[in-house]
């Protein structure tokens, strides 16, 4: 379990307060990100894999998210910043800040965030989608 014990334990009392999203086995995850050339991560493989799209402290888009974070996937989130951006955009976008501004797993593992207010920086969130998680999730 890449996640661990700990961050899953708390992930489950987040889902079960705010509602899960269908779990996204890792073959149908893999299958519909391989046609935009990105592998995911294997901590975003396990959390869509258990909770779906869902807001845990941050939304995770996926596709059949729980209503809370609405329609949106991850997949037209990342066709949409890519539109935008291009090559900035080298992994999952599976959420925004709220002001438009991407958020993505890029293909180093990092979490990043383009900045557009700010001549479009990359901001880098976090070392991983872990410790994204591990930073956000409610308690």
């Amino acid at each position: 379990m890449a996640l661990g014990n700990g961050l899953v334990a708390r992930i489950e009392r987040t889902v079960d307060f705010y509602g899960p999203g269908r779990p996204i086995p890792a073959d149908e995850l893999h299958a519909r990100l391989h046609a935009l050339d990105i592998v995911p991560d294997k901590n975003f493989t396990e959390f869509v894999g258990r909770w779906g799209g869902c807001f845990v402290g941050v939304s995770v888009h996926a596709w059949d998210n729980a209503e809370l974070i609405g329609r949106e996937t991850c997949i037209e989130l990342t066709i949409r910043a890519r539109d935008a951006y291009g090559a900035l955009i080298d992994g999952v976008v599976f959420a925004d800040d709220g002001s438009g501004n991407p958020i993505w797993i890029a293909a180093d593992g990092s979490v990043c965030l383009v900045d557009h207010d700010n001549g479009n920086t990359v901001v880098r969130l976090a070392a991983s989608f872990r410790t994204l998680l591990e930073e956000n999730v409610d308690d």
